[in-house]
């Protein structure tokens, strides 16, 4: 085997400093993604252990990470413990590296065919790629069963959106946000890309919108149907929620949007289904409360023109129910029931009655027209109740209320005589009105009634 050629158990970048001039060369180490690698946020160089003296470029948009075991492990108890070297280097910048190995080649393969081929001196270089990471798509895996609070059905919610993030490098924790995040994200891959960003936040993401989501809907009573007037709302709020969940492993979340809620066709027919029902009930009772209007409105009307109200009606309706079950309520105590409905009606009959007498009363002793007298109520003399100025009969016992008297000693006369019973006196007939008002002699028509008078 030729000193300055490859040896069979040698590393991977041992061909990188095979002849004599290569072997004096240092390693050149920088990332310039093209293709896929564009995509990638993380990317391990692609080989390890390089030479003292190698040269790390970083670009401008890239950090890069040095990481090397010089020191030893302290064994206490068994047990090893120790630290690698790691260094964080931040764009724009160049670096000549201290790796533990011999720059000369030839002495490299010697020291590594004494521990098997590789270096002693372990080392690796990842660049981390900060630029802004924009329109990375998040979306429910599966629906988020839940309650229209306004339909009152069953939902299931679906959510889409996008996010954008980067890992900070200007600020004076952007080596901490950068060790994070190899640390707690990358861990030994060689490569890790975008989408496997969004896989591994997916599931911070989706718990945050799930129970967000369901609160806004839940607590401020927003359908379904009118979700989408909250999205800029809800988006904001899911990034503030989330911002911190992003910054736990090293990354910084620019923004957070909701694209789209929706709901699978049969919820939406579910709910037209419903609006509908409700719909067509709301109508439902609309016309009956106006059919009811109408028919009350009816009635009043005729109340007024037959001269009765309500109190009086349902006292009728009573008194006839009464009447038709006679014979079912059964011997006096029947007839008990029956006697004290005519009483109660009778005493409403009365009152009302008195009510307008007293009404017109008070209307006709104000007009100074001297011609009160004729207004005035007739009182029976057989009950005692006030009757109307012109009733001929008492409504309470049905008396005749217009009874003539004998003008010399003031007896009643008794009906048809033409002498008095008590003093003898010859009864002069006067002609009488058919509602009880006497006529003068000649008179044609009553001047209380207006009724024609016949001869």
């Amino acid at each position: 085997m030729s000193l300055f050629s490859k040896p069979e158990n040698a590393d991977s970048n041992a061909k990188e400093h095979e002849g004599f001039l290569k072997s004096l060369q240092v390693d050149v180490i920088k990332w310039e993604p093209t293709g896929e690698e564009a995509n990638e946020v993380v990317h391990k160089f692609r080989y390890e252990d390089f030479p003292n003296g190698s040269q790390l470029i970083v670009a401008p948009s890239q950090m890069a990470v040095f990481i090397n075991n010089l020191t030893t492990a302290d064994v206490a108890g068994g047990i090893g413990t120790g630290e690698a070297e790691m260094l964080t280097f931040v764009g724009p910048c160049r670096a000549t590296l201290n790796t533990g190995d011999p720059r000369f080649a030839p002495f490299r393969f010697v020291l590594n065919s004494l521990t098997g081929g590789s270096s002693a001196f372990h080392s690796q270089v990842y660049f981390i790629d900060t630029t802004y990471m924009t329109d990375m798509s998040w979306g429910t895996t599966a629906p988020i069963l839940m309650v229209d609070p306004v339909e009152e059905v069953n939902i299931h919610v679906r959510a889409y959106g996008v996010f954008a993030a980067h890992i900070e490098q200007s600020d004076e924790n952007a080596i901490a946000a950068a060790d994070c995040f190899l640390r707690r994200v990358v861990g030994t891959r060689a490569s890790f890309s975008r989408n496997d960003l969004v896989a591994f936040m997916r599931g911070k993401i989706l718990e945050v919108v799930a129970t967000q989501l369901s609160k806004k809907i839940i607590e401020e009573r927003v359908s379904i149907l009118q979700i989408s007037t909250k999205m800029s709302e809800l988006s904001a709020s899911l990034g503030e929620s989330l911002r911190e969940q992003f910054a736990a492993v090293g990354l910084t979340l620019d923004y957070f949007a909701i694209n789209s809620i929706n709901v699978p066709d049969d919820d939406l027919k579910a709910i037209n289904d419903m609006k509908i029902q409700r719909k067509r009930s709301q109508l439902e009772a609309e016309g009956n409360a106006m059919k009811l209007d109408i028919e009350s409105e009816a009635k009043v009307r005729q109340r007024e023109r037959e001269g009765y109200d309500y109190r009086q009606e349902k006292t009728f309706d009573v008194m006839t129910a009464a009447a038709e079950n006679h014979g079912s309520t059964g011997g006096l105590s029947g007839l008990g029931v029956e006697l004290g409905m005519a009483s109660v009606l009778g005493n409403v009959m009365k009152n009302e009655m008195d009510a307008a007498m007293n009404s017109q009363n008070s209307g006709n002793s104000g007009n100074g027209s001297g011609e009160s007298g004729s207004a005035k109520a007739i009182i029976c003399e057989n009950c005692k109740s006030s009757n109307p100025a012109g009733s001929g009969f008492c409504y309470i016992c049905g008396e005749r209320l217009v009874v003539e008297k004998c003008a010399k000693c003031g007896a009643k006369l008794l009906p048809g005589a033409k002498f008095c019973n008590i003093c003898g006196a010859k009864v002069e007939k006067k002609r009488v009105c058919s509602c009880g008002t006497e006529l003068p002699d000649g008179a044609k028509f009553c001047h209380e009634c207006g009724a024609k008078i016949e001869d």
